[in-house]
């Protein structure tokens, strides 16, 4: 019999969301994920958190349970509108703070940690966790993953297109554009 490693996987939503945005408009397949990560024999999810914000002008509830019907426990932040001097400012559009207490309100509970995020302001962090003995595995896009988070991953996958939701061909006036170079 296989020993399972108890695994804690965070993912920071919006690190993922604008950084596949900024590739074409792409978006990160989350069940996909899920059966990646969920799927492995020698590992468990002790628990899998998605943390995201909700904005005032984007009605996500549909989304939130589509996460959840797959096995994703959130946590939500709403972001806070203010307009001064004629420009818009969103407060709570940052989830780092609390993946970061929830992973050390958790740390008993898994040998490893999985973190969806290239952002360096985790490094504080993945030190204190390779102090405490525990497996660092981060998934990034290339173009946002820190470097400085290197050397305390044990592993790093980078997300590729095949991560990502695929588009379904557009048919305009029987030309199907999906398929053109």
């Amino acid at each position: 019999m296989i020993d399972t490693i108890p695994t804690l996987l965070q993912i920071d939503l919006q690190n993922l969301f604008f950084q596949a945005r900024s590739m074409g408009g792409q978006r990160v397949d989350l069940e996909k994920i899920w059966d990646a990560i969920n799927n492995r024999e020698s590992e468990f999810l002790v628990d899998a958190l998605i943390y995201m914000i909700r904005g005032e002008s984007f009605d996500s509830s549909k989304f939130e349970a589509l996460l959840k019907k797959v096995g994703y426990s959130l946590k939500i932040k709403n972001s806070i509108k203010t307009v001064k001097g004629g420009k818009t400012f969103y407060r709570q559009s940052n989830q780092d703070v609390a993946i970061t207490i929830d992973c050390m309100a958790r740390l008993d509970s898994f040998q490893k940690w999985i973190l969806m995020s290239g952002d360096g302001d985790f490094v504080d962090l993945c030190q204190y966790l390779k102090k405490k003995n525990k497996k660092i595995e981060i998934w990034s896009f290339k173009e946002t993953f820190n470097p400085i988070l290197e050397p305390y991953a044990d592993k790093i996958n980078i997300i590729t297109e095949d991560f990502f939701i695929k588009k379904s061909n557009i048919s305009v006036f029987g030309f199907n554009y999906g398929d053109l170079p």
